[in-house]
């Protein structure tokens, strides 16, 4: 028995997770994957990371054969200071992402539709821009954060280069944020994963209170950034742009059943509040939904998923809000500063979003970072409450 159909219209990382969970159960058959661009994952390509602490069993059992990278530590740079983090960290790559989704579902027996551009999206059925009409008991809408540019939120954008140098450069481990860099249009920050010493990935990344990317300034940026400590680019491989809309409201979130498609991935609300980070969602909602049956049962699991993470999306939409209006652009970087003051366990669980009610203590207590509005502060406590 495969099971009912399953529509998924979005090949990124949640549709393609959700895709595999399903295969691994099993039920690959029943699977159609629709894909509006030339390949899975985006046409530009695109890397996925998250902390080895963020994933539980089940969920690295689904995307350890997908990594590409791992280190056994990471570091964070802020004016006059570095802090090692000893947690180990993970990547993966676009072109691993795409290679190996696509072969293990054609070879299970799944229907990858690519170049298939969704134009309606219903609860049974997804109408495609040439005519085509797919149908399933069950539809995934995975396409990634809705475009309505609506308020009520700040941005995370970034710019990426994947570069080959001439000579080795001087990164070994990830650098998760380097904020000793100058701060421009809001916290600004510089992340690098060295996947060899002389092939990395670069990116300059901005929370914002806007989501346009000037790419070429940005790129410059990057460009800037490498050669200011030491490294010679040789031939850049590709360029990577993305905007991350970061919710700063208690609204309802999207991933409620209302008759439509079933939301998973950033659509349905499951990724990190503050970093926006979506891979240890993304793999904990696929091998869930693996086990339902029925639509009604699919619903009912994605919003007991959203339950169980209530508490921690409103501490994450809280903090949030009081970097983005509480504390004037050009001194948002203290904020971070003062949280990687904190012990690795703590760190590890806010990312993995199990912070405990300690952790949230001693993430809001104490000293506060140097511009702090008491006002917004205030304010926001008060949306909070």
């Amino acid at each position: 028995m495969t099971g009912p159909g399953h529509v998924i219209v979005g090949g990124g990382l949640a549709g393609g997770l959700a895709a595999l969970a399903l295969a691994d159960a099993g039920r690959a058959a029943g699977v159609t994957l629709v894909e509006g661009g030339g390949t899975l994952g985006g046409d530009d390509g695109h890397t996925w990371s998250c902390h080895d602490s963020d994933l539980d069993a089940e969920s690295r059992a689904l995307v350890m054969p997908l990594v590409a990278h791992r280190w056994p530590h990471q570091v964070v740079r802020f004016p006059g200071r570095e802090r090692r983090i000893d947690t180990g960290y993970m990547t993966i790559t676009g072109e691993r992402f795409a290679r190996l989704v696509r072969e293990r579902l054609e070879r299970a027996g799944a229907r990858v539709l690519l170049g298939a551009r969704a134009v309606d999206v219903g609860a049974r059925q997804v109408r495609v821009a040439d005519g085509r009409v797919v149908e399933g008991d069950i539809v995934l809408d995975a396409r990634g954060p809705e475009r309505d540019g609506g308020g009520g939120r700040g941005y995370q954008k970034f710019v990426g280069l994947e570069l080959t140098l001439t000579d080795d450069g001087p990164w070994r481990v990830p650098v998760v944020m380097d904020a000793s860099v100058d701060q421009n249009d809001g916290f600004r920050f510089v992340y690098v994963l060295p996947f060899s010493r002389r092939h990395v990935l670069v990116e300059d990344t901005v929370y914002a209170e806007d989501g346009l990317v000037d790419t070429d300034a940005f790129s410059q940026r990057v460009v800037a950034y490498v050669e200011a400590h030491g490294a010679r680019i040789d031939r850049v491989l590709r360029r990577e742009v993305g905007v991350l809309p970061l919710p700063l409201d208690d609204r309802r979130q999207p991933e409620a059943d209302r008759g439509g498609p079933l939301a998973i991935g950033y659509r349905g609300g499951f990724f990190h509040g503050v970093t926006g980070y979506s891979l240890p969602e993304a793999a904990r909602v696929a091998q869930a939904l693996a086990r339902t049956r029925t639509r009604e049962e699919a619903s009912r699991t994605l919003a007991a998923l959203a339950s169980e993470r209530a508490g921690q999306r409103r501490f994450q939409r809280l903090l949030a809000r009081l970097l983005f209006r509480a504390l004037p652009p050009a001194t948002r970087w203290t904020a971070l500063d003062r949280f990687y003051r904190l012990p690795d366990e703590t760190i590890a669980r806010f990312y993995a979003s199990r912070s405990t009610a300690f952790d949230r203590a001693r993430v809001l207590v104490g000293r506060p970072p140097a511009g702090i509005s008491w006002r917004r502060l205030l304010g926001s406590a008060r949306e909070a409450a």
